[in-house]
Order: C-alpha cells, then sequence, then structure tokens
C-alpha cells in the first residue's frame, strides 16, 4: 500500500472520529442493505483514496469473507423464533424450517462483520501505530508512560518472534527436533517458552532503564520530533466522508430499505 495516499496523510484522530459513530451505527442495523452499502462506501474509500489495490483488500478481506459466509449460513438455524414468527417457510427438512427472515437475517448478520471489516480496514490500514499514539499524547493527553509503554510492548512482538525463530535453529543444530506429531507439541512448547521468556525479561529490563534514562513518563513538558495537529484537510476529510455515509443511509431510508435499528431485536 502507498504511503503517500490522501489517507495516510490524514490525521491519524480525524480517521478514528469518522469511523467510531459508523461502528456503533452499523451494529444496530437489522437489514442486508445499509451494511452492504458501508461496505461498497469504504472498500472505495480504501482503494481509492487509501492506496489499496483491489488484490489486497480482497485478500486481507478473505477470512472475513469466509467467516461471513459461515455466519449467513448458520443464522437461519440459530434465530429467535420471534423474529421468524409469521415469515415463509423456504425449506424445511428433518423438522427444521428455514424461514425467509432467518435467511435475510443472517445475511444481515454477515454484512454487518463485513461492514466493520471495511471500517476498522480503513483506518488500520493507513495509519502507523507509531502516529497514533504520538497523536494521543500529543492532543487528547494520554500519558506519555503508557504510550511510550504501548510502542514498546508493540515492538517487542517481532523481537521475540526473531528470537524464538533462533531458539528453533539452534534446537536443529543440536538434533532437538521433538516428536512432530500433536502429542509432542506441548514438549516443544516447554523447551520454547523458557529461553523466550528469559530473553523477554532481558529486553523488558532493558527497555525500562532505557525509558528511565530518557526521562519518559516525567512530569516535564515533553518535545516531539513530528508535532500532530487538526488540520483544514482533516476537518474538510471528515465532513466529506460523514456526508457520504449520510447521503448512502437516507437513500436506503428513502426507499424504505432500512430495517429497525436495535441491536438487542434479534438476539431477545
Amino acid at each position: 500500500m502507498r504511503r503517500s495516499s490522501l489517507l495516510h496523510r490524514l490525521n491519524p484522530l480525524t480517521k478514528l472520529i469518522a469511523i467510531t459513530p459508523i461502528l456503533f451505527f452499523v451494529t444496530m442495523t437489522t437489514d442486508p442493505w445499509t451494511p452492504l452499502l458501508l461496505v461498497v462506501v469504504n472498500a472505495a474509500a480504501a482503494m481509492l483514496v487509501g492506496g489499496a489495490s483491489p488484490a489486497k483488500y480482497a485478500r486481507k478481506s478473505l477470512p472475513m469473507l469466509i467467516i461471513g459466509v459461515g455466519v449467513a449460513a448458520a443464522y437461519p438455524f440459530l434465530v429467535s423464533s420471534r423474529v421468524t414468527e409469521g415469515s415463509p417457510i423456504l425449506l424445511s427438512f428433518g423438522g427444521v424450517d428455514v424461514h425467509e427472515a432467518g435467511v435475510v437475517y443472517g445475511a444481515a448478520a454477515a454484512l454487518r462483520l463485513l461492514a466493520i471489516f471495511s471500517l476498522t480496514f480503513v483506518f488500520v490500514a493507513t495509519t502507523e501505530l507509531s502516529d497514533f499514539i504520538q497523536a494521543m499524547m500529543q492532543q487528547w493527553k494520554v500519558s506519555s508512560r503508557f504510550g511510550y509503554g504501548v510502542l514498546a510492548v508493540c515492538r517487542f512482538v517481532p523481537d521475540l518472534q526473531k528470537e524464538l525463530r533462533t531458539i528453533q535453529a539452534a534446537h536443529r543444530v543440536r538434533g532437538m527436533l521433538g516428536d512432530r506429531r500433536i502429542g509432542g507439541l506441548a514438549e516443544r512448547v516447554r523447551r520454547y517458552m523458557l529461553p523466550l521468556l528469559a530473553a523477554a525479561i532481558r529486553r523488558a529490563e532493558r527497555t525500562a532503564h532505557a525509558m528511565d534514562a530518557r526521562g519518559f513518563g516525567s512530569s516535564k513538558p515533553r518535545t516531539f520530533y513530528r508535532p500532530f495537529r487538526f488540520a483544514a484537510r482533516d476537518w474538510f476529510g471528515l465532513a466529506v466522508y460523514w456526508l457520504i455515509i449520510a447521503v448512502a443511509v437516507a437513500t436506503i431510508y428513502e426507499m424504505d430499505y432500512m430495517g429497525d435499528l436495535s441491536f438487542f431485536k434479534l438476539y431477545g
């Protein structure tokens, strides 16, 4: 993904503010059309102004698509009878009736998952974690102890992955391949955990000393290499995005395709 896209240049907090109310809204929809439209809008945003290629977006969304298909297939058999009461029966076998309402609500549930994915993809794929944390510390006054601690933890993950590969290579050199069957998994985990834990403790201790030496978390005002603020393009991008979403939702509403907004309706 290109790092120079329009969405990459927006303030990370602007993107968070943009998608948060839409996320809450999509969880309350009960029709399939509203989340479907949100999927289309956000996928278009990711590809047109976020720099994501269609192939990359399709590859990233494939796991959620598989989960959505599973939810849509299982939902008609799990939905409350109160919801399907009076709905036409589409299929009946083995004493189990598949109602039209169950199929519709199953499709709605699957599309809600895809809509949530498309919203979060726009944010995650165009936002650097370090930029997001620093913007929160500068603009939302999040504690620097917490912010830099989160950054340190996130950077531990690739370090520990490298450490694990080193440990595995050392075991192979010594002929300690272990049992490759499922039963040998516990033994392999036991042999890897102790050196990994020791490496993690050493890295955590060194990081803590380094942060303390540099005054991270002190009460003195900090300076930042890259200052973050809300610029005119952030407000413009936020307004355009919300306007597009509002027009799309209003169109669905005027066409009488929008269902009731209730998170608890389908599960009561």
